[in-house]
């Protein structure tokens, strides 16, 4: 078996549903113009979170209002599926909603580990994964009420698994600890079409077909962190990173070429639009809007990060450092030259 794919799960431990903290996220005024780190719309909602805990959700992206969660962790990622959320972040907390207005319950909670959760995604109603730092990697398939914790070999780059190979034979126990110090951070899970993809630190792209038991690391010329991945209508996979790089897999091809995005700060997610059209948003207020050959800049005049956006009638709704905002998104005239112009 070619070593870049072999695969060690350890079930270190599993995680039970509990009330892990008395401590309640805090009903502040301003939590709509605070650090917010992702937004997703679910069937009726549009929901986002952030710092200290900050749950918001709102049916028209206008109005929010906040919601009270068990917990005054920083709050990473949140992903909906039917009527039901789940939300992780630091404390390697994950919290749960069984249904809009239901109460959220803390379904893991593991400030010891020292790892943040960084996102989350469910591929049915009961089988879920969340990622973060250095390699955490957590599972269930009942829906949260456990997580078990996998340890995934075929995360690293070939060099490091050949000298994980040759400490393996030497010492086992070593092996393990070494194995677990030197994974990546796990930045962003994506789910399509019965695929999953995961992007990370140190160049890290990779995809799985098989629920993500195994593994396939995606070869690419680049070694600094990716921070978002997505799947365009048209087939091709975008995946963004650190000084503004990004990448892209065209659907009939095999090899990630670079786009020159006109810009040498990070970016932090992708928003797929039409065909091969799509924004990229990232810090300092930078945005890219990418039309196969043709790349347009913008920025917001604060200068604020991005962190996440969705779709939403006519607008595009962003999560950034500064809170809730949204743009005129029209498929006729693109994000950046709507942006300019009324600059």
């Amino acid at each position: 078996m070619n070593r870049s794919k072999i695969l060690t799960i350890l079930f270190i431990s599993s995680f039970s549903a509990f009330s892990a903290s008395s401590e309640e996220s805090y009903m502040a005024p301003l939590a709509k113009e605070s650090l917010l780190l992702d937004v997703v719309k679910s069937n009726q909602h549009i929901i986002t979170v952030g710092e200290r805990g900050h749950v918001l959700v709102s049916k028209d992206g206008e109005n929010w209002q906040q919601q009270e969660v068990p917990t005054l962790s920083t709050l990473t990622a949140v992903t909906a599926l039917e009527n039901q959320l789940w939300a992780v972040g630091h404390d390697a907390v994950i919290l749960h909603q069984q249904a809009q207005g239901k109460p959220w319950e803390v379904q893991m909670f593991a400030p010891e580990l020292e790892k943040p959760l960084l996102d989350v995604a469910f591929l049915d109603i009961n089988e879920g994964i969340a990622v973060g730092a250095y390699g955490t990697f957590v599972r269930t398939v009942n829906g949260g009420e456990s997580w078990d914790t996998e340890v995934h070999q075929g995360f690293l780059h070939p060099d490091d698994i050949e000298y994980l190979e040759e400490l393996r034979l030497e010492d086992e126990e070593f092996y393990q600890s070494e194995l677990v110090s030197i994974l990546p951070h796990l930045n962003k899970i994506l789910l399509v079409d019965d695929i999953l993809y995961i992007a990370g630190e140190a160049g890290l792209l990779a995809m799985s077909q098989d629920k993500g038991i195994t593994w396939q690391r995606m070869d690419v010329d680049y070694y600094g962190s990716f921070f978002d991945i997505q799947k365009l209508s048209n087939g091709d996979i975008i995946a963004v990173g650190l000084r503004g790089n990004i990448f892209k897999l065209s659907a009939n091809e095999n090899e990630w070429m670079a786009i020159q995005s006109g810009i040498t700060s990070s970016l932090n997610m992708v928003i797929p639009l039409t065909n091969s059209k799509f924004i990229a948003m990232g810090n300092s207020g930078n945005v890219v809007c990418v039309n196969d050959e043709q790349v347009v800049n913008a920025h917001f005049d604060d200068g604020k990060a991005i962190n996440a956006g969705v779709l939403h009638k006519d607008k595009i709704l962003l999560a950034t450092a500064k809170g809730i905002k949204s743009v005129s998104y029209s498929d006729d005239l693109s994000v950046c030259e709507g942006m300019n112009k009324e600059l």
